[in-house]
């Protein structure tokens, strides 16, 4: 394929991308409206971008408080000590909200980052007081690896998934 032609697949696929990101529970004839292409390229593409796991899935941007949960985020500053490989294939196969049984924790993301923390963890939770053992649950589990960690509460979102706030109205107060 030229490079020209490869280039202008790549821009066709961001342009999907582009809309799956904030649509991707329209039909295939409304995405392909809103790209200028043709039924047949948006099917293919998306089946394509699929299949090489450029597109891991689709989700649903929820209310969280509308289930009574709240949003935290955990910050790990790792120690220097490698971490074992059984260790780290539990952290990155196991469902780590069953540290905490008989609590909810739903975890949303996980993130290895360069900075100040080299973990970010994103997570649902009854209360503040649940966030809190979890953590303390996750540092005592793992706590050869864990320098440090902070927790914070999310009070609200103004933008998730690249999608502005519907309820951002009533929020404005904290602003």
């Amino acid at each position: 394929m030229a490079k020209s032609s490869n280039q202008q697949l790549l821009k066709d696929e961001q342009k999907i991308v582009d809309v799956l990101r904030t649509s991707a529970n329209e039909s295939i004839d409304v995405i392909a409206k809103k790209c200028g292409f043709s039924r047949q390229k948006v099917w293919r593409i998306i089946k394509k971008l699929e299949r090489q796991k450029t597109i891991w899935g689709y989700v649903a941007i929820c209310d969280d408080e509308t289930y009574n949960l709240k949003h935290f985020i955990m910050l790990i500053k790792r120690t220097t000590r490698p971490i074992d490989e059984k260790i780290l294939t539990e952290i990155l196969t196991t469902r780590l909200d069953d540290l905490l049984p008989d609590s909810v924790i739903k975890i949303i993301d996980i993130e290895y980052v360069h900075g100040s923390f080299d973990g970010v963890f994103s997570f649902l939770a009854d209360d503040l007081i649940t966030a809190k053992k979890f953590c303390e649950r996750f540092l005592e589990r793992y706590s050869w690896y864990i320098a440090s960690f902070e927790l914070l509460e999310n009070i609200f979102f103004i933008r998730k998934q690249m999608l502005r706030n519907p309820q951002l109205k009533k929020q404005i107060k904290f602003l």
